[in-house]
């Protein structure tokens, strides 16, 4: 079954779906071109997107029926943020992504079988575990997946309390000051912020500090609150 934003395509319209296609993950160089000398210089190798490609046949002689099932397919996959795509042989897992291209049908040829939905993962091109799982700092966890999994730290902050969280090989500390909100605070180890609400604490982010790495395998992150992390495949 594909489903997209939690709706099921085949619970849409009666499609037959002859190929789902997932391209690599993009890899994205880049270089410095020298100024003299043949070549270039490498510099990084960098993670892009990634596009599924929907390839179906909706056979319904009747061109009036056939044409409102298409729209009505259209506006199932039309969302104006990424949504959660859920792929049959991908089990447990889901891809964040948005539609960029919508069936293009012949008038003519009911029968066509080249009808394509594509879509494309932007901000997290990684397959991701549909179930979070959550410890306490302080507990040894283990992260499958081949892929950095998405990790975040949430805990209480209070005015007076500084923070510092160690995997045992970076670690960040926050310190007091004077306007510093208080509350539920959330530590974003992906995206490296940390902030209460809309309110950032980075301005009390130490200079010594260094942001953890999220990475697979064992961990141990020491600290107050908790740990949630979400695994994610290449």
């Amino acid at each position: 079954m594909i489903s997209y934003k939690g709706v099921s395509l085949e619970s849409i319209a009666p499609v037959k779906v002859e190929d789902i296609r997932v391209s690599p993950i993009q890899l994205n160089a880049t270089v410095r071109t020298r100024p003299v000398f043949p070549g270039s210089d490498f510099v990084r190798m960098a993670r892009g997107t990634r596009t599924v490609s929907i390839v179906f046949a909706l056979l319904n002689k009747d061109m009036h029926t056939r044409q409102k099932q298409l729209q009505e397919i259209s506006k199932w996959a039309f969302s104006e943020t990424e949504a959660s795509l859920a792929l049959p042989n991908y089990p447990d897992l889901i891809l964040n992504c948005i539609c960029t291209g919508l069936p293009e049908p012949s008038t003519r040829q009911w029968w066509e079988s080249k009808l394509r939905l594509t879509f494309t993962a932007y901000d997290n091109p990684f397959f991701t575990s549909i179930a979070e799982k959550h410890v306490s700092c302080g507990t040894e966890f283990f992260a499958c997946g081949d892929a950095p999994p998405l990790v975040r730290i949430e805990t209480t902050l209070s005015a007076s309390s500084s923070l510092t969280y160690s995997d045992g090989t970076n670690t960040m500390v926050f310190g007091t000051y004077t306007d510093r909100p208080t509350g539920s605070l959330v530590i974003d180890l992906n995206r490296q912020t940390a902030a209460v609400g809309t309110a950032s604490i980075m301005k009390g982010y130490t200079f010594a500090s260094r942001f953890i790495i999220p990475k697979p395998g064992i961990t141990t992150i020491t600290g107050t609150g908790t740990v949630y992390w979400r695994e994610r495949w290449m």
